[in-house]
């Protein structure tokens, strides 16, 4: 009974390593929820700049500026959530790198070119 006992205890410690393995596409996934919100506005707001750009009304950029500065700071709460919640993520370059990779892929910036 005992050797049972000592056997199943290793295995379980042997793959918990596995078992506590973060999962990189759902942190990407979590990651693009956090990043929708941002990249509409910023969506909306390049095309805003183009507009007062060409009819040279310059106070819509800074009302433009104004609501980009409060939806980082919400986009900014929503990744300290995700730090939170993905520790081991946060606490590795690499693992970071690789969720990096997968937002990428998952939801790609808006393109900010003419």
């Amino acid at each position: 009974m005992n050797r049972f006992f000592l056997l199943a205890s290793i295995s379980i410690i042997a793959t918990s390593p596995l078992l506590a393995a973060p999962d990189l596409d759902q942190a990407a996934a979590d990651a693009c929820k956090c990043l929708k919100a941002p990249y509409a506005e910023i969506s909306k707001a390049v095309a805003s700049v183009k507009r007062a750009q060409q009819s040279g009304d310059m106070s819509k950029l800074m009302e433009v500026q104004s609501q980009m500065v409060t939806i980082l700071q919400s986009s900014s709460r929503c990744f300290q959530a995700l730090s939170s919640r993905y520790p081991d993520i946060d606490k590795s370059d690499e693992l970071k790198k690789q969720v990096a990779e997968k937002i990428e892929k998952m939801c790609p910036a808006p393109v900010m070119g003419n």
